[in-house]
């Protein structure tokens, strides 16, 4: 990352208008509930306890959108949703764990324990951030070894995250020493969370890491090589992801399908770029593109008569979504298909 990304990247949260509104609403609503805990503190741990979830839901989209070069998500109110994408809610966990520790290690140990604590635990929280967003798996996202891969790979680079976010700390510290309005206090220190998960997105992209990890369990026993940047097919393939990411972002999803069915007719491994394809999309926030692009593939499978290939992979799209179902033209090929493969289960699930 050189000088002109790294300024960039400090001012993306600013710069970004759906970013900045997105701040300055999060704000609103804390000051709201601070100014509701004046008339009851149960009302403000309420409204915090509402406030917190849909935040971090919405910081780790921002990290991901950054990291994998997609369109910059809107704030809506889905994400008050406490039922979607619970893995989303682990930087909050993370988060909360941390700071019951300092607390603890102040009362009980020392404040210059707390302090030291703090500081070695903002040393990893980025990578650990990082983690959580390429594997989705809380429990990757806290096992050392995973974490030690991702500063490993970003190298000296890594050390640019807490060079970004300290700034901010400091001019907030500066403003309540100055009697500052409690408002711009408080949007300061939001523009500092938001920078901590966008500038991690941001240092992914630039150093091309982000398909480049994968890790093995989530204890982290087993680890892969790590390749410091994409080969040229994966990122001439990102590039179409990205592409039909847009078009699905905005409800084009016929768009989006004909955009990378049309990258497919030249890949010279068909099998390998569907499975590609299938794989990265199955990581947006709607997995409803995968699964289309399932059904397309499916058509293929069948038409290929490779009845194996197509029982895993509708098995695989009813654990994402038991709902699944194939084209409709498809649905009795598929049902023959799982009949020839003694699949009854597979069968009865498509009858339904």
């Amino acid at each position: 990352m050189n000088v002109n990304r790294f300024l960039r990247e400090l001012a993306w949260p600013l710069s970004d208008m759906v970013v900045l509104v997105a701040i300055i609403a999060f704000t609103l609503l804390t000051a709201l509930a601070q100014a509701a805990g004046r008339l009851s503190p149960w009302l403000y741990l309420l409204l915090v306890a509402l406030l917190l979830p849909p935040l971090f839901r919405y910081l780790l989209m921002l990290l991901e959108s950054k990291a994998y070069g997609r369109p910059t998500p809107v704030a809506t109110i889905e994400l008050f949703s406490f039922v979607d994408n619970l893995w989303s809610l682990a930087s909050l966990l993370i988060f909360a764990l941390l700071i019951w520790v300092g607390i603890v290690l102040e009362q009980n140990v020392s404040p210059l324990a707390s302090r030291t604590f703090a500081a070695a635990m903002f040393a990893v929280i980025p990578a650990s951030l990082a983690v959580l967003a390429i594997t989705r798996s809380p429990g990757q996202a806290i096992s050392p070894r995973p974490i030690m891969q991702m500063i490993a790979v970003c190298k000296w680079h890594y050390l640019l995250v807490p060079a970004a976010i300290v700034p901010g700390y400091l001019v907030t510290s500066l403003l309540i020493s100055v009697n500052a309005p409690d408002f711009l206090i408080l949007a300061t220190r939001f523009y500092s969370l938001f920078l901590l998960f966008t500038f991690t997105g941001g240092l992914l992209d630039a150093r091309g890491v982000r398909f480049a990890l994968t890790f093995d369990g989530d204890d982290g026993d087993e680890g892969t090589e790590v390749p410091p940047e994409l080969d040229d097919l994966s990122r001439s393939r990102q590039h179409v992801l990205n592409h039909a990411y847009g078009f699905f972002s905005r409800g084009n999803s016929s768009g989006a399908m004909a955009h990378i069915q049309s990258a497919l007719e030249n890949e010279s491994d068909i099998d390998g770029a569907y499975r590609w394809y299938f794989d990265e999309m199955l990581k947006w926030e709607s997995k409803d593109g995968a699964l289309l692009l399932a059904q397309a593939n499916l058509t293929r499978l069948l038409d290929e008569k490779r009845d194996v290939e197509v029982v895993k992979l509708i098995s695989r799209c009813l654990i994402e979504n038991p709902r699944f179902r194939p084209l409709p033209g498809d649905v009795d090929a598929a049902m023959d298909a799982a009949a020839r493969l003694g699949r009854d289960d597979l069968e009865k699930a498509l009858e339904q």
